[in-house]
């Protein structure tokens, strides 16, 4: 039994699969892969259960970073790069007029690298000795002294503005007149006394030289008052003249600097300091500031061990010492001295920032010599004979004992 085919169904059919594979030829959107392919083309077109939609691709998150360290800031040394920033200990007032201002700026560059140091400027322009009437030195010294603020140092640079009269009562007095004079250096005094009684240390610097005679003429005299009466009242008294003077003792605006190179030190008014000039300054202050800095500081800071590190050092001596076979303890007086034992191949440990001491903690002294016979270095600077040879040593010419 032969099916009968209808030619006009074979040729639709044959059009529609050269239609399918045109298309997929083309890679048109109706069959891509993604969409459903060639099944999704034919549903489209018989009809039949639609194709799925696309799901939309996941959003993106990004990846949390996983730390490969954890920061230590808290164990490092204040000050250091990732510490804790180094809080002021010790505390500078500089009081005084426009060279007192210069004074505190050369401080605060000499001092830059110790951010335990603090400077603090105290200093008035137009201000002086003479006017307590504009403002009163000494009270403020007073208020500063005893106020909350704490000091551990003061420096004082006034006197420029000192060549004047002063009112005395009813009185007016004439500059660097002997009445003039007595009073100024009661003023001098009372600006150091309040800070002598709450013991502060104060440094009372020195005018250096002018340009205008008349004014040099009396910077002399004002220095004189300074240097008496501000020592007798306690405080230490800076000379800082020969170093802004020439040769000669007269000013000079261009002198070494800290660093040794000739530059510019005064300015061109002939009276302050340029930027070196300051700086120059500081550095005649600088060490007395750390003298007092230091004394204030606790001792053996940073020679002192941690505990254990100190018993372990201590525990590997003794060991040492026993190999050794020296004796634990300092040996009794008039025993004999014990046979020099072989030296260990290592030493006992030490401390390179502890102070040396003997023990007992006396002093190294030179051996005594016999009186009216003269020592080894007088024997060799003054007398002209060969040092003593030592066993071992290149001067030594002896035969070794056999």
């Amino acid at each position: 039994m032969k099916l009968a085919v209808d030619p006009q169904f074979v040729a639709r059919l044959a059009r529609i699969a050269a239609i399918a594979v045109f298309c997929i030829a083309l890679g048109g959107p109706a069959v891509r892969a993604e969409d459903g392919g060639l099944g999704s083309f034919f549903s489209h077109l018989f009809g039949g259960p639609a194709a799925k939609p696309p799901e939309a691709p996941p959003a993106h998150r990004p990846r949390k970073k996983v730390r490969d360290f954890v920061p230590a800031t808290t164990t490092r040394e204040p000050g250091t790069p990732g510490g804790a920033p180094v809080q002021p200990t010790f505390f500078i007032d500089v009081l005084g007029d426009s060279l007192g201002l210069l004074a505190e700026d050369g401080l605060t560059q000499a001092f830059a690298d110790k951010p335990e140091i603090s400077i603090a400027n105290k200093s008035r322009e137009a201000s002086g000795l003479v006017r307590d009437d504009y403002y009163d030195w000494s009270k403020a010294a007073r208020d500063l002294a005893t106020g909350k603020d704490h000091i551990d140092f003061v420096v004082v640079m006034m006197g420029i503005n000192d060549l004047q009269p002063m009112r005395d009562g009813a009185d007016t007095l004439d500059p660097l007149s002997d009445r003039w004079r007595a009073l100024y250096a009661q003023r001098v005094e009372a600006v150091v006394a309040p800070f002598q009684a709450a013991h502060i240390p104060v440094a009372w610097v020195g005018l250096p030289p002018m340009r205008t005679e008349r004014i040099n003429a009396g910077v002399v005299k004002l220095n004189e008052i300074y240097k008496e009466h501000a020592e007798k009242a306690g405080a230490k008294y800076i000379d800082i003249w020969d170093a802004f003077a020439d040769q000669n003792g007269q000013y000079d605006a261009y002198g070494p600097n800290v660093d040794g190179q000739n530059v510019k030190l005064r300015a061109a008014d002939g009276i302050l300091f340029t930027k070196a000039g300051s700086r120059k300054v500081a550095h005649f202050l600088e060490a007395e500031i750390m003298r007092v800095f230091d004394k204030n500081r606790p001792q053996n800071e940073s020679a002192t061990l941690p505990p254990d590190i100190e018993q372990a050092a201590g525990d590997i001596n003794a060991q040492i010492r026993r190999e050794m076979g020296a004796p634990e303890g300092p040996a009794a007086p008039g025993s004999p001295a014990p046979l020099e034992p072989p030296k260990p191949l290592a030493g006992p440990i030490l401390s390179l920032t502890a102070r040396p001491i003997s023990p007992g903690g006396a002093l190294a002294a030179r051996e005594a010599t016999p009186a009216g016979e003269p020592d080894a270095v007088a024997r060799v600077l003054r007398l002209g004979e060969p040092v003593d040879p030592r066993t071992g040593r290149a001067d030594d010419f002896s035969w070794p004992r056999l």
